[in-house]
């Protein structure tokens, strides 16, 4: 494992932990840059349909919804129409697996 992919897990970590003990994380715009809007989420499957506006793969860390209540959490697997990809483009709707709900309209942000 790369230092830098460790510092990444980090990161999704202390996210996490952070939002499971209700704090919230503010993230630095300068390292991060809007790759889509989340379209729907679907409650019962724990996914959100989201449309690209630039190219996402399997691996990226996301961020979701504004400073207040961002979730952030790694690309583990995504789906087109049912399909697992490994990566997607700009136009594309894909479906992610989430581990906590995100609003219908939220910006989906990829962290660099």
């Amino acid at each position: 494992m790369k230092h830098s992919d460790l510092d990444n897990a980090m990161d999704v970590m202390d996210a996490y932990d952070a939002r499971e003990r209700g704090e919230t994380q503010r993230s630095d715009p300068h390292t991060r840059s809007l790759v889509g809007t989340v379209e729907h989420f679907f409650d019962r499957i724990d996914v959100a349909a989201i449309k690209l506006s630039a190219p996402l793969k399997v691996g990226d860390i996301i961020e979701i919804g504004n400073d207040e209540d961002a979730v952030r959490q790694k690309i583990s697997s995504m789906q087109i129409n049912r399909e697992d990809v490994q990566e997607a483009f700009e136009g594309d709707e894909i479906g992610i697996k989430l581990k906590h709900r995100v609003e219908a309209g939220s910006s989906v942000y990829k962290m660099r």
